[in-house]
């Protein structure tokens, strides 16, 4: 098979390609506001999307499983819709997926990340699988950071409901895009300002990032964009997924 993907196989069909698979991909994503710009499933719907586009890329090596769709979104709780997990709970989910696969014999795993709050619960259950299981995990983001494309003039804050994250969705899972998108109405904080002044998960993202969910100008958001910046960044993971196949 030119791409393994969980919910396409049935158990036979896996069992015939686990001599062949190194990797598990696990997207990672958020059930959270995206201001009027982007769906409450963005973050898991951008995840998925890219995780079987690198599965593409990298064949019968590496199987992707089901999206983990919810995430630590407790700075969105204002508006409603958003559900937020404890850490605690995300890292107990995570290493528990993670101790399950290695049982099936895929020693190998990489957490597929598109939810910035997401980063305490995945760096945790990183440490534990291979501190306490000794599996071989490893997570990532999926991939703006790589290459922001023709994006010129961006503001300090971007990432969500933006016009990067929202290019990137056009590309990987435009279903989740509005037509009619509109500019982020910023606010002013000390935890938005100042990097110097930590407030974790726990600040408001209504009252210290942005009065309508959104940052920077949805409006200038492209496929054109979203297909730069994720084939760079999928061109360099495919090389990250070498590199840990290799890896003893």
């Amino acid at each position: 098979m030119a791409k393994l993907v969980m919910g396409e196989l049935t158990w036979p069909e896996l069992a015939a390609e686990l001599e062949h698979i190194k990797v598990a991909l696990v997207p990672v994503g958020s059930c959270e506001q995206h201001g009027p710009n982007t769906t409450f499933i963005t973050d898991a719907a951008r995840a998925s999307a890219y995780a079987e586009r690198l599965a593409e890329r990298c064949g019968n090596k590496v199987v992707v499983f089901p999206c983990v769709t919810y995430g630590l979104s407790l700075h969105h709780m204002d508006f409603p819709g958003t559900v937020t997990l404890r850490v605690e709970t995300m890292m107990n989910l995570l290493e528990d997926i993670g101790v399950s696969i290695a049982k099936h014999g895929i020693k190998k795993i990489l957490f597929l990340n598109a939810h910035g709050g997401n980063f305490p619960a995945l760096e945790g259950a990183v440490i534990n699988l291979k501190q306490l299981h000794g599996v071989d995990a490893y997570w990532s983001a999926v991939g703006s950071e790589i290459s922001l494309g023709g994006l010129t003039g961006l503001p300090k804050l971007i990432g969500h409901a933006c016009e990067v994250e929202t290019s990137s969705a056009l590309y990987l899972c435009p279903e989740v895009v509005r037509e009619e998108r509109v500019p982020g109405i910023l606010q002013d904080s000390m935890l938005t300002r100042d990097s110097f002044v930590k407030g974790g998960g726990a600040w408001s993202w209504k009252n210290d990032a942005s009065l309508n969910g959104a940052l920077g100008d949805a409006r200038k958001a492209t496929w054109e964009i979203g297909k730069e910046m994720t084939e760079a960044s999928l061109e360099y993971m495919e090389k990250i997924v070498d590199e840990i196949i290799a890896r003893p």
